[in-house]
């Protein structure tokens, strides 16, 4: 064998498999989607940074979904995550960024589509 097969064979190694060991996977440490939360948050919710509040919030949970102001001056939010998970953005939501003035949460549970895969801000609805 020549130098570069060596190489490439060491480039190749499977870690050692003891008792006890597992493998790790990003896709299999991602939660599963079970369930989904779409909310419409009312109050002094626009030009206070709400969305980006939300996004950064349904990025630190790890869900998917999607926030968007509406035009009658509320904001708008889908997610689809762990129940966990969603119940602690819900929580979120309710208090909102410094500046916002919530007024009123609506929230609908339904179960996870799968549809989206990361969170985002989406035009005005």
């Amino acid at each position: 064998m020549g130098r570069w097969a060596s190489r490439i064979r060491l480039a190749f190694r499977f870690p050692r498999m003891g008792p006890g060991t597992t493998t790790s996977n990003s896709l299999a440490e991602a939660p599963i989607p079970e369930a989904s939360l779409e909310v419409r948050v009312a109050g002094r919710v626009q030009g206070v940074g709400f969305r980006y509040f939300t996004v950064e919030a349904a990025r630190r949970l790890r869900l998917a979904g999607y926030v968007m102001n509406t035009r009658d001056g509320g904001v708008r939010a889908y997610a689809e995550g762990t129940r966990e998970s969603l119940e602690q953005f819900l929580e979120a939501l309710q208090r909102g960024p410094t500046g916002a003035r919530v007024r009123e949460v609506r929230a609908n549970w339904g179960a996870a589509t799968g549809a989206h895969s990361t969170f985002t801000i989406q035009p005005t609805l």
